[in-house]
């Protein structure tokens, strides 16, 4: 509300969606264009957002990070591995909701997927087995345990394994498959390093450019190396979400460039969020055009929101 009293152009976000639900109502209201890129604070893997319609049907709210895929994604690998039973493992963070695509699909294709939600308290967990199971039903569930799918956080995900191995639940015909798009390079060799058997990750990735000479230069911007250079080291550590956040604002710096050199300019918002008798800004929806229109090149590759108001640019 600051921000509008002082004149805003543009909002670029980067929350959760219950915050991101709470600022389109207002973004909407107001004809602000909002950039929003999704992030779970716990690392575990995000679900997709069920945003609210707008009433006119105008939403001023562009996703900047592509839709969801690892229900695809997933259905995809267990098709390929020929997987008739499994266990899907998630941690409590975890909206479960986000799987409902993914377990109809493999209902209809008649798969045998059981479903197991871990707690805080990893090592509870495996007492709890121990404690509650007879023999003959512990060597059924590590038979289960040779192909599960961790839909947990980096750290949770490397608990998890390091208790199954120490328990002796794990074995080398294992195969652990662990879905999350911020997992970082670290993060998978920590993983590999307490893992027994086989390993498969989905995650996100991002084109790399083979030309060194222009690889810190798109479209007349120039990145710091620090962050374009894959010899730095430091882009693989940066979390999926910092990456798209870069990229937004650079999406809305081309934008303004655009407005200026077409002199089609509107003046700042002033607005009260608190007043009920505060208009809309007038130039709002010139502005989200301006914006639907662009596309960038930036550390996570192409950018456009031409399709249905998200960025459709995305690698698995």
């Amino acid at each position: 509300c600051e921000l509008m009293n002082q004149g805003i152009l543009a909002l670029v976000t980067s929350t959760g969606c219950a915050a991101a639900s709470a600022l389109q109502s207002l973004t909407d209201a107001m004809h602000i264009p909002h950039l929003f890129i999704q992030r779970n604070g716990d690392g575990t893997p995000r679900t997709a957002c069920q945003l609210n319609p707008s009433p006119d049907g105008e939403s001023y709210t562009l996703a900047a990070r592509p839709p969801v895929r690892i229900n695809d994604v997933l259905l995809t690998l267990v098709s390929e591995l020929h997987w008739q039973k499994f266990i899907i493992f998630y941690e409590s963070d975890y909206d479960i909701r986000g799987l409902q695509t993914f377990m109809d699909q493999v209902s209809r294709l008649g798969l045998d997927v059981s479903l197991q939600r871990v707690d805080r308290n990893v090592s509870r967990v495996f007492n709890d087995l121990f404690n509650t199971m007879r023999t003959e039903e512990l060597n059924r569930y590590r038979d289960t345990l040779r192909r599960a799918v961790l839909l947990m956080s980096p750290r949770g995900a490397q608990v998890f394994i390091h208790q199954a191995v120490e328990t002796n639940l794990a074995s080398k015909d294992s195969h652990w498959v662990y879905a999350n798009e911020e997992v970082s390079d670290a993060d998978i060799m920590e993983l590999i390093h307490s893992s027994l058997g086989r390993m498969t990750i989905i995650r996100q990735i991002f084109p790399l450019w083979r030309d060194t000479n222009v690889r810190c230069m798109r479209n007349n911007h120039r990145i710091s190396s620090l962050l374009c250079d894959p010899q730095e080291g430091y882009l693989q550590s940066l979390e999926v979400s910092n990456l798209y956040l870069y990229d937004s604002v650079l999406m809305l710096a081309n934008a303004f460039y655009r407005k200026l050199e077409d002199r089609k300019w509107h003046s700042m918002a002033s607005l009260n969020c608190m007043r009920k008798s505060t208009k809309p800004w007038n130039g709002g929806w010139s502005m989200l055009d301006t914006i639907q229109k662009g596309r960038i090149s930036g550390l996570t590759g192409l950018m456009d929101f031409r399709a249905e108001g998200s960025n459709s640019h995305c690698a698995v």
